[in-house]
């Protein structure tokens, strides 16, 4: 693994790609939830087959990530994955994919924003992911759908959130982006260039969760103009940019709290 970017506040140890997530497995079939405080899923799982490598439609980063002039820092609280997987672990026994709405605020100068327009200098500020909404949803072994979307838009408006981005599991997949899920991401790039999605793979050793991006210009645009449905081959950007890539602007910072929001 790469070494963590420096951290933009001190007492945050974990940069991009530094997941402190290590129990990514899907629980064996009949098993009992865990505890809370527990570890979200047991390790070493052998309910599925062998991990196939990523469909040929993904275009995977080739790149660790990297620093990208004018795009405000995300913090992702250290603790929210693990209760993501906490309520995706049925659906993950059942090889069901599994999806949350990440939302925040925008911090910085002693007060808080849900404005990005608030100040002048609000690009010296950080988005503070605050919130994991479960949505009604969806899904099979390799799709994700939130329902009732207007019960999301209303539950971030009561709150004054940001939609910051999105989280999904590849119960039984390697840890990638998929032409279905470019073309999510693109939604919440389009409002929100910060915007990021996260894959949680618990099957992937190489690398059992990811936080990604679609790169700009190239790919967000490329995806923008691009009017297929389901899964399909997308062509090569016009920058020469990977179709996406990892994040180099998203922080996971222990001292940043959260509330999940169940939905469903």
């Amino acid at each position: 693994m790469d070494a963590p970017f420096p951290s933009p506040l001190p007492g945050i140890a974990l940069g991009p790609q530094e997941v402190g997530v290590a129990s990514l497995a899907p629980p064996p079939p009949g098993s009992a939830p865990p505890p809370p405080g527990a570890p979200c899923c047991a390790p070493g799982s052998s309910a599925f087959p062998p991990l196939p490598p990523p469909p040929a439609t993904a275009s995977a980063p080739g790149a660790p990530p990297r620093a990208l002039k004018g795009l405000r820092d995300v913090h992702i609280p250290a603790a929210l994955l693990d209760d993501f997987l906490r309520a995706a672990s049925a659906a993950t026994a059942r090889n069901v994919e599994f999806c949350g709405i990440l939302a925040g605020r925008l911090i910085g100068g002693g007060e808080e924003s849900n404005s990005s327009s608030s100040s002048s200098n609000s690009h010296s500020r950080t988005f503070s992911i605050c919130t994991l909404i479960i949505p009604k949803q969806e899904g099979t072994s390799d799709t994700v759908a939130a329902l009732a979307e207007e019960e999301i838009f209303e539950a971030q408006d009561r709150r004054g959130l940001f939609p910051l981005g999105w989280v999904h599991t590849h119960p039984s997949q390697s840890c990638f982006l998929s032409s279905v899920d470019v073309h999510t991401q693109s939604g919440y790039q389009t409002m929100l260039d910060e915007a990021v999605a996260v894959v949680c793979a618990p099957r992937d050793v190489g690398r059992r969760c990811g936080i990604f991006r679609l790169s700009t210009p190239g790919g967000l645009g490329l995806v923008q103009r691009c009017e297929k449905r389901g899964f399909h081959p997308h062509s090569a950007t016009a920058t020469g940019q990977p179709l996406y890539e990892l994040c180099g602007h998203v922080y996971l910072n222990p001292r940043v709290g959260h509330e999940v929001l169940d939905l469903r």
